[in-house]
């Protein structure tokens, strides 16, 4: 059996799987009370791990009655069929994901070679086709059965702001972004009004799986041009679990913001031969991914350090981009300027559980970091914009200060364009952390035993071996024109699992 075949039959496996979950779902999915989930939840309740999963799904959604978070608001403890219906939404989702983990591991395997055999462009549109509907038909089954966390909460109290005129930055301390975010949350506001019956929470989500869809679109063309295998490419972005986990269950957007950059490195890639349009192009998404989410500026600062070589015009590009981004909060700033400097501008994420900061317990490593993210893109010897983007990811969640767990999506879309032995290893202890930290996230026993700095392991690990990859591409190019090189091309990027690279 090829690869090819395993490979669809594996998809057709895990579709089959989740149209029967669905199946068994459905009312978890329409939100229905049924008696016969909580003759589900006392009989689970009686098996001894089944007791200890309910323990913990039951803090959860005691913990989420405290804080009024969305379905969970006003509810009373003697109103059980609510909360077992509530309960059993969360091993619901904990079912679907592990499903589409098992799936995804399997596949991740099976397409991790080099060497990817030639296969007929039917098979190859068929292959593709099963990835997207099974990688979509997780995000939104995710993104019907569990409400999120504090997250869409704010999303929620946001957008009415928004949509009763108010100042976000001046009303609340719960955003952080730039006016892009709340004026997507306002437009998707007026969607739900116009679909009663669907939860706002579900059209956040599915807005998000379309980014994920048009970046998938992103990645292949940049696949095609690249020369790439599609397949490879659709499954380590489309179906990894961090990606879907992060837009089906949580509904960050830090794939909006990676999706601009990646169109800016098409843009690039694909207009080759016209190096004013292709590099103005690239300038504006990597703005536009800036603007987006800010934790993102460095990519900006290597877009253009990899495609200008003078200074006089890297410079005054990116005062122009700090400018359109800074413009953005002047009609808010009369009211709301206290929030938006506290807010946005020093707004610090958690703390001591990750890397450097759990090492070193000094506060005044945040002003070494910030400053390093403006710096360390000038030291990139390599000229392969797509490598030099990943670093600075890694670079960010190796030595970032301060962590938030959408953070570990950031390098997923670059590094399918780049995969590796420790790739592969990042995306699975990060899939491990999803699935079962027990902080707004899955929780699957086993799983829990997995902590952060696992990860931080895996992207240290993977921030060296690319490091070393960027020094050798560097010092590859110069001795074959300097010095009459005659024999084969001198390799500048290995593109081998077997090296770990």
């Amino acid at each position: 059996m090829t690869r090819a075949n395993i490979t669809i039959a594996i998809l057709a496996v895990l579709i089959l799987v989740l149209c029967v979950l669905s199946y068994i779902g459905a009312p978890l999915i329409t939100g229905r009370d049924e008696p016969a989930i909580g003759t589900f939840i006392r009989e689970l309740d009686k098996t001894n791990n089944g007791h200890k999963l309910l323990e913990h799904y039951l803090t959860k959604v005691n913990t989420f009655v405290k804080y009024r978070i969305g379905p969970y608001r006003d509810l009373k403890p003697e109103e059980q069929e609510k909360i077992s219906t509530l309960m059993a939404g969360h091993l619901f989702a904990a079912a679907v994901a592990l499903a589409g983990f098992l799936a995804s591991a399997a596949l991740f395997i099976i397409n991790s070679r080099d060497q990817q055999p030639p296969v007929s462009r039917r098979k190859l549109a068929v292959t593709v086709a099963m990835v997207i509907l099974a990688g979509t038909a997780i995000r939104l089954i995710l993104a019907a059965a569990i409400y999120g966390n504090f997250d869409m909460q704010s999303y929620e109290m946001v957008a009415d702001i928004v949509r009763h005129g108010g100042n976000v930055y001046a009303m609340t301390p719960r955003y952080n972004y730039s006016p892009v975010w709340f004026t997507i949350l306002s437009v998707l506001t007026q969607i739900q009004i116009a679909l009663p019956g669907v939860p706002f929470h579900f059209v956040v989500r599915s807005f998000l799986c379309g980014i994920d869809l048009l970046t998938l679109v992103v990645l292949l063309f940049i696949a095609g041009t690249c020369k790439l295998p599609a397949v490879r490419t659709a499954i380590f972005f489309y179906l990894s679990p961090v990606s879907f986990l992060m837009t089906g269950y949580h509904g960050q957007f830090e794939n909006l913001a990676m999706l601009m950059v990646l169109i800016g490195i098409f843009m690039y890639l694909r207009l080759a031969t016209r190096p004013v349009l292709k590099t103005a192009l690239l300038w504006l998404f990597a703005t536009a991914g800036m603007i987006v989410k800010h934790n993102t500026f460095y990519e900006l600062i290597i877009c253009l350090h990899s495609s200008i070589k003078r200074y006089w015009i890297k410079i005054p590009l990116f005062a122009i981009s700090v400018i359109i981004f800074l413009s953005l909060f002047i009609p808010y700033w009369e009211t709301g300027r206290k929030g938006i400097i506290d807010n946005v501008f020093l707004y610090g994420s958690d703390s001591g559980a990750y890397g450097v900061t759990s090492l070193f317990t000094l506060p005044e490593l945040r002003y070494l970091f910030i400053p390093a993210l403006f710096i360390f893109p000038l030291f990139l010897k390599g000229r392969d914009i797509i490598a030099q983007c990943l670093l600075g990811t890694l670079f960010f969640l190796t030595f970032t200060t301060g962590i938030a767990i959408q953070y570990f999506v950031l390098p997923v879309a670059i590094g399918v364009l780049r995969p590796s032995r420790w790739f592969l290893l990042y995306t699975l202890l990060a899939s491990f952390l999803f699935l079962g930290n027990d902080n707004n996230n899955v929780y699957i026993p086993g799983f829990h035993l997995f902590r952060f700095n696992l990860v931080w392991v895996a992207v240290a690990c993977w921030f060296i071996a690319e490091m070393r990859l960027d020094r050798q591409a560097a010092g590859s190019t110069i001795p074959e024109k300097a010095e009459g090189h005659k024999g084969p091309p001198i390799k500048t990027r290995a593109d081998s699992f077997r090296r770990g690279r």
